[in-house]
């Protein structure tokens, strides 16, 4: 009961939970890898590379084999806006197998897709992920209700005004909500009826506190709340860039 009070608090931004960090992102050619530093407790994270052989979480997260895999314990949740969260666990504390419980391998994350990973660790861990880097115009459909989504492509920074990533068609009531990792909170933005409402040079986002949403790292998930109507965020992202 404890964890679903968390995880459906997070759609009102009042889960108290620590962010992901994204350090250190490398490419040569098309293939890339991060370094994504995971939090004790609920970290919002994504994958945006293209995983061999396939973009199941086995492949993504790959827990080894035997009592001692890196995410023995942990538990991971994803979230559909028809059908809400599902989640799958990482073995047991001594018990012998190899990766996630509960239908891992059928469970697809592809770029742009968000999802929490709950760490039973008590000091940070890294996560690397490793694979081709997403090149060309890519489309995010989000429905409405609640999204949990992030930039297919590596990228971070303000998703306004950034010129690979610029999310520029939102409705008005649309809603979208970022970890904040020294509040462990969301940050709450909204799209103005008049962008000139907002003072933000012309954008139709307000955050609460000021500006524009910004994504900080990249592999980093947020909820995107699409009020009225269904809508496609467009991404166009080559290696050269």
């Amino acid at each position: 009961m404890r964890t679903k009070t968390l995880l459906l608090s997070a759609l009102l931004g009042a889960l108290g939970s620590v962010s992901v960090h994204a350090q250190n992102v490398y490419s040569l050619n098309a293939v890339g890898y991060i370094n994504e530093t995971i939090y004790p407790g609920y970290n919002l994270i994504s994958c945006p590379l293209l995983t061999s052989p396939d973009q199941t979480l086995n492949t993504i997260l790959p827990n080894g084999t035997g009592t001692g895999g890196p995410y023995n314990g942990d538990t991971v949740y994803f979230f559909s806006p028809t059908t809400g969260y599902t989640s799958t666990q990482g073995r047991a504390a001594g018990t012998v197998g190899t990766g996630w419980t509960g239908g891992a391998s059928t469970n697809v994350i592809p770029p742009g897709t968000g999802f929490w990973l709950y760490s039973g660790a008590t000091s940070n861990t890294t996560v690397t992920l490793v694979g081709t880097v997403p090149s060309g115009p890519y489309t995010n459909s989000l429905q409405v209700g609640y999204n949990l989504v992030s930039s297919i492509v590596p990228v971070s920074g303000d998703i306004y005004s950034n010129t690979i990533s610029a999310f520029t068609n939102v409705n008005s009531g649309d809603s979208l909500y970022i970890f904040d990792p020294t509040k462990q909170s969301y940050t709450f933005a909204y799209k103005a009826v008049n962008p000139a409402i907002a003072g933000n040079g012309g954008s139709p986002w307000k955050l609460s506190a000021g500006g524009d949403p910004v994504i900080p790292n990249v592999g980093e998930a947020f909820f995107y709340y699409a009020g009225t109507a269904a809508i496609n965020w467009v991404e166009n992202y080559s290696v050269s860039q």
